[in-house]
């Protein structure tokens, strides 16, 4: 194998080496995989653990890609393909209660939506518009994803100023992780009435075995119309296409 050039191509090669191999390397089969010396190997592993691009494998001293690379790879998934993959389940889900049904997305430091499918019924209405940024102490969408963050990641979001958009939105640092609690807790989130006045909405976390909570899947209608489906019919329903959607994104 033709060595590569740099420091940068060295590192290239050892992630690349690692991500054909899904189970793992231990240090002597990355050497063999990519002819460099122990001891290039070996500073590469280190250098790579220390910024967690890659991390031992069940406390092992077999490697594989860190959760922090994986999540990167993640977030930079173009939009076409996530809308491609998620629009089937979201029209389950919107036939199913005659209801907007929508995908949420965490970029950087806030949560915006990013597809949404509107039921065929006439007179229904979307409260949803992809693209619009959902606040963390209104939106069920936003609450589900960041209840699941890291604490500095909470924190860098909860620095900038919280709106009351309505009289039941919270906007006190200590009610907001309440509810992150209260959603970790019960494993989804809801909306009542806090973003937008008359509107309900209910929205699961997206759970990736390799990167975290990165995505919510919801149902969003009125009050009076959504009120009439158990909580727990409409639950069961999201966590499925959760579900279902962080194993399309695995598979992928």
């Amino acid at each position: 194998m033709s060595q590569p050039k740099g420091v940068l191509g060295r590192y290239a090669l050892l992630l690349d080496t690692l991500a054909a191999a899904p189970a793992g390397l231990t240090l002597t089969e990355i050497m063999q995989a990519t002819d460099l010396p122990r001891g290039t190997v070996h500073r590469l592993i280190r250098a790579l653990l220390e910024v967690g691009y890659i991390e031992p494998s069940d406390g092992r001293k077999v490697y594989v890609l860190g959760a922090r690379l994986l999540r990167m790879i993640h977030l930079g998934t173009p939009a076409q393909v996530i809308v491609s993959l998620v629009r089937p389940l979201l029209e389950r889900l919107s036939g199913r209660f005659d209801e907007t049904a929508f995908l949420a997305k965490l970029f950087d430091r806030e949560v915006r939506s990013m597809a949404m499918v509107v039921p065929s019924s006439s007179g229904s209405t979307s409260y949803v518009q992809p693209g619009r940024v959902m606040p963390l102490n209104a939106a069920a969408s936003a609450k589900a994803i960041f209840a699941f963050q890291e604490p500095a990641v909470f924190e860098q979001a909860m620095a900038r100023p919280l709106e009351k958009f309505t009289a039941k939105a919270i906007v006190e640092k200590g009610d907001v992780e309440r509810e992150m609690e209260l959603v970790r807790r019960n494993g989804f989130a809801v909306c009542d009435e806090e973003l937008d006045p008359g509107v309900f909405s209910y929205a699961c976390p997206v759970h990736l075995d390799d990167a975290g909570v990165l995505y919510s899947v919801g149902l969003v209608g009125l009050s009076e119309r959504l009120n009439r489906f158990s909580s727990d019919a409409v639950i069961v329903e999201l966590r499925a296409a959760a579900a279902e959607f962080a194993a399309l994104l695995s598979n992928r």
